[in-house]
Formats: structure tokens, sequence, C-alpha cells
């Protein structure tokens, strides 16, 4: 592959510099493998992790007259299997007003409403 233009000779050049500068910081040696004060920094640095949990009640909700399991979840936008299986419901057509539901812990999606954009 010919060198044609002046990016590429330059590519060349800026590479061929970089490349001697690298020799020779890396033989001045001003960090020796060797050197017992190296050593000991390395091993004496270490890093701590701390995690932060917040702890959220569950939602409750006491379900009305007329509601339905399935309109209850699309309220709270909730899975209404996790939601049966969460407050041992087997039948989803059974629910009662009066009832006080849990419902299923969030995952961390906050839903976004769609953007409105007006017509010219």
């Amino acid at each position: 592959m010919p060198l044609r233009g002046r990016v590429q000779w330059s590519l060349l050049a800026i590479t061929l510099v970089s490349g001697i500068l690298a020799f020779v910081f890396a033989a001045r040696g001003d960090l020796r493998p060797d050197d017992p004060s190296v050593a000991v920094a390395v091993s004496t640095t270490s890093t701590t992790t701390t995690t932060t949990t917040v702890y959220t009640p569950p939602i409750r909700y006491v379900v009305q007259r007329g509601d339905t399991l399935y309109s209850i979840a699309e309220s709270f936008r909730v899975d209404m299997r996790a939601l049966m299986e969460l407050n041992d419901i087997s039948n989803p057509d059974r629910v009662e007003a009066g009832w006080e539901l849990v419902m299923p812990p969030a995952t961390g999606f906050v839903p976004v409403a769609p953007s409105t954009t007006m017509k010219p």
C-alpha cells in the first residue's frame, strides 16, 4: 500500500514520533517495578463500595364496587398475573369490593407520557 497523500504521510510521521516518545519515556525509568515504594503504594490502596437501599412501603388498594382485577392492574400499570400471585387470587373474575390488594413492587421503570405535537 503506497503512501500517496499528505494525510497519509502526516499519519506516518505522527505514528513514528509518538513511538519514539513512548520509547524515550519508558527508557527514562522514573518508576521501576522493583522499587519498594511503588510496591507498598500499590499494595495499600483499597476501595470500598457502599450501596444504599431505600425502603418504600408497598402500595395497598381497597377494591371498590365495579372494579375488576384487569382495571386495577391497568390503573397501577402492573402485570395482572403478578397482582394475582402476590394477593393469592386464583380466579381473576372473583374480586370482591372491600378487599385490600397489595401492589407488586416497582421495577424502576417510570412511564413517560407520550409527547403531544400540534399540527401546523
